[in-house]
């Protein structure tokens, strides 16, 4: 006999939870009430039987069964949201203005982009290279924006894309053998790439438990970008991820120097306006770009 399968109200309600790691975001979005969100997943693990959350007084986490679950619940509601929407519109097509931060844009955008016009061709995609601040995520005029923050944006429709973890990078050949750091206490300060003042440094320093009394003699390129492309070339050590260095990985031009990773600051989102949310090219660039984010992840453990 085969097994029911669990209601797709419940599903959505999961996915939303996983996805944005909070069940009151969850219910914003879905335009329901905290308890109704919170209802909906008791219902799912009841009729799973099986426990989907690690839950104490201050945090709803997925446990592992939840981790995996959700990947796939995000990919079969993605997959059919796009059967959908290809069967049932026609007129899915016209131009699409998209801003994205300039590293995310020319590190990785640029890579996927032949698999968007395979999957969507009478989108015309218009991608603008531009990081924004907050005031400008409330005023600019785009389509929808790829935005590197906090995820707080009063009166715009906000989705988590994705949380990453940084990590030091250079071209496998920056090092001579015996000069190679085994640890990153070792760092010099001399070999750092900054993209900003020295603060992402200083705080991703911090957070390995290592102290570099020279940081400050580094090289300033002022933007992640530039910093990457820089190491590539073998000049000196970048902060990079899993996302944004995964050409680089594939190719040979960057490797990580260690093991360590620590979480960003900050996550990439999509952003746009409330009203806007549910037209079909917003709908289905918003699904496409996170499919294509979380192989890249996939493929980079």
């Amino acid at each position: 006999m085969r097994r029911p399968l669990p209601p797709l109200n419940a599903l959505r309600a999961f996915e939303a939870v996983a996805r944005l790691q909070s069940v009151k975001q969850a219910a914003e979005e879905l335009h329901v009430t905290h308890g109704a969100v919170s209802h909906q997943i008791k219902s799912l693990e009841e009729a799973l039987g099986v426990s989907l959350f690690h839950r104490d007084r201050r945090q709803l986490r997925l446990n592992q069964a939840g981790l995996v679950y959700s990947r796939q619940v995000r990919e079969a509601l993605r997959l059919l949201a796009e059967s959908t929407l290809k069967l049932g519109l026609p007129s899915v097509e016209g131009r699409l203005h998209v801003a994205c931060p300039p590293t995310l844009a020319t590190k990785w955008l640029a890579h996927q982009l032949r698999d968007f016009r395979a999957a969507f061709p009478d989108i015309e995609l218009s991608v603008v290279p531009r990081n924004l601040d907050d005031e400008e995520v409330a005023t600019a005029d785009y389509d929808l924006a790829v935005v590197y923050g906090d995820g707080e944006w009063e009166r715009k429709h906000v989705r988590l894309l994705a949380n990453f973890d940084m990590t030091p990078v250079c071209h496998p050949r920056f090092f001579a053998a015996s000069d190679q750091p085994r640890q990153v206490s070792e760092l010099r300060g001399g070999w750092l790439l900054h993209e900003d003042a020295g603060g992402n440094w200083k705080r991703w320093l911090a957070s390995a438990g290592a102290d570099i009394r020279d940081l400050g003699h580094g090289t300033h390129l002022w933007g992640a970008h530039l910093t990457l492309e820089a190491a590539a070339a073998g000049f000196g050590v970048a902060l990079g991820d899993r996302i944004v260095c995964a050409q680089d990985f594939a190719r040979g031009n960057l490797v990580r120097l260690f093991d360590a990773e620590v979480p960003a600051p900050q996550a990439y989102y999509l952003v746009c306006a409330a009203h806007r949310v549910d037209e079909p090219r917003i709908l289905l660039f918003c699904d496409w770009i996170q499919a294509r984010i979380e192989r890249t992840l996939r493929s980079n453990r």
